[in-house]
């Protein structure tokens, strides 16, 4: 059955929107689409066509939250998509995480977001978290459950035992800094702030975020491309493409259950 949710202000059109921060992370998606036209609005260049007789529409979003959103927005202002899936690679907060590892991201918070010190005029005793938008008590972005599902059944088969890369389930931080090995390790307090968060990127929290107020159907896979303890620049240039590839035979079946 299709998942449902809160109509988008566009009426939903059947599409299911994708998106990656960079070229490489929708490369191997793109050759398996059968393309009908390319759409370019502002920055962005919006590809439509099928992935396995499903209509799909893609598009690198660019790196950071603001074209992300703005990408997101797209997507469901425009082409009233009934789900948004997003791709990519991540760095790794955890020791035990290696490059090509594969994260459902069941959650996200943006570690930008810190207005602990403000104060509600009308709640003078409550004190916010970092993440936490004011006002809303939101402060993490819950996946679609039931995509949540089929993307961890489709790990199940894609990744097994004797498989050279392993996928987890969990939160991961959103963020507008690139970091290397000793900065994660400098903002050790954030990470406890924060929760479980298995990885960072800068990206995944403003699309949740999005979907989130719009009403529609989300859902992020991110592939491991730099260690928590490796360098995270020679990682990141050596593996991206590698990584980027992980993610994509879960992608491929969400596209075709959803």
């Amino acid at each position: 059955d299709q998942v449902s949710a809160t109509p988008a202000t566009s009426p939903p059109t059947g599409l299911i929107g994708i998106l990656g921060a960079m070229p490489e992370e929708i490369a191997l998606l793109r050759s398996h689409v059968a393309v009908s036209r390319t759409e370019t609005r502002g920055i962005f260049e919006f590809v439509l066509g099928t992935l396995d007789d499903v209509p799909i529409v893609f598009a690198s979003s660019g790196v950071g939250q603001v074209f992300a959103s703005s990408a997101a927005t797209i997507l469901v202002q425009v082409y009233g998509c009934r789900a948004v899936l997003f791709t990519g690679v991540a760095g790794a907060l955890k020791e035990h995480l290696r490059i090509g590892d594969v994260i459902i991201v069941s959650a996200v918070v943006n570690m930008d977001m810190n207005v602990k010190a403000f104060v509600l005029p009308h709640m003078p005793d409550y004190r916010h978290k970092r993440g936490e938008l004011p006002f809303l008590s939101v402060r993490e972005f819950v996946a679609h459950e039931r995509l949540v599902q089929i993307a961890k059944d489709a790990a199940g088969v894609h990744f097994g035992p004797e498989a050279p890369h392993t996928v987890h389930v969990g939160l991961i931080a959103t963020g507008s800094e690139f970091l290397t090995a000793e900065r994660k390790r400098e903002l050790a307090d954030v990470w406890d702030e924060l929760g479980d968060t298995l990885a960072v990127e800068m990206e995944c929290a403003a699309v949740a975020q999005v979907c989130h107020f719009f009403g529609v159907p989300h859902l992020s896979l991110r592939s491991i491309s730099d260690t928590f303890s490796g360098d995270a620049a020679d990682d990141f240039n050596a593996f991206v493409n590698a990584a980027a590839r992980t993610t994509f035979p879960i992608l491929r079946e969400l596209v075709r259950q959803i």
